[in-house]
């Protein structure tokens, strides 16, 4: 099922520099929480769905944190 594709506004911000990732249970669910030292997000496979859709999910990101890893990589560093 392709996903629809809105225009994205965020809510929150994190701060690259200060990341943390973890993988932690609840209540025998896996999340993923990432977090900043100020704003925490928490990632899940969702209540309904199948593993294969949160699998692309995760991938999805997974996927474009690396692009972007490598597209500043490329840029001038401020000074």
């Amino acid at each position: 099922m392709p996903i629809e594709e809105e225009p994205l506004t965020p809510i929150v911000s994190l701060d690259l520099r200060h990341i943390n990732a973890v993988i932690a249970e609840d209540e025998g669910d896996l999340i993923m929480l990432v977090d900043d030292g100020e704003v925490m997000i928490e990632f899940t496979s969702g209540v309904g769905g199948s593993w294969e859709q949160a699998i692309i999910g995760a991938q999805r990101v997974a996927s474009t944190t690396l692009q972007y890893a490598a597209s500043i990589r490329h840029r001038p560093r401020p000074l």
